[in-house]
């Protein structure tokens, strides 16, 4: 990506919050997953509880990054 098309240092910020909390989630859905198919009932309610406050900090993070774009031209 030429120089004039990077991201400023604050996109790139946002943009690897974004990837974690993503990165996040896969693993979180592996375990649920895992749970679910080894009857564990207990962990699987507890991981999925995770799962849904991982989605809303991820959405967070995405309209962060979005108002930055937009406020920053970026």
């Amino acid at each position: 990506m030429p120089e004039s098309q990077k991201p400023c240092l604050r996109q790139q910020e946002l943009m690897e919050e974004v990837r974690r909390r993503l990165a996040h989630l896969a693993e979180l859905a592996h375990a649920e997953s895992e749970a679910l198919k080894n009857h564990h009932h207990n962990l699987w309610k507890e991981i999925d509880q995770q799962i849904e406050l991982t989605i809303g900090e991820k959405e967070r993070c995405i309209g962060a990054l979005n108002e930055h774009r937009k406020e920053h031209g970026c």
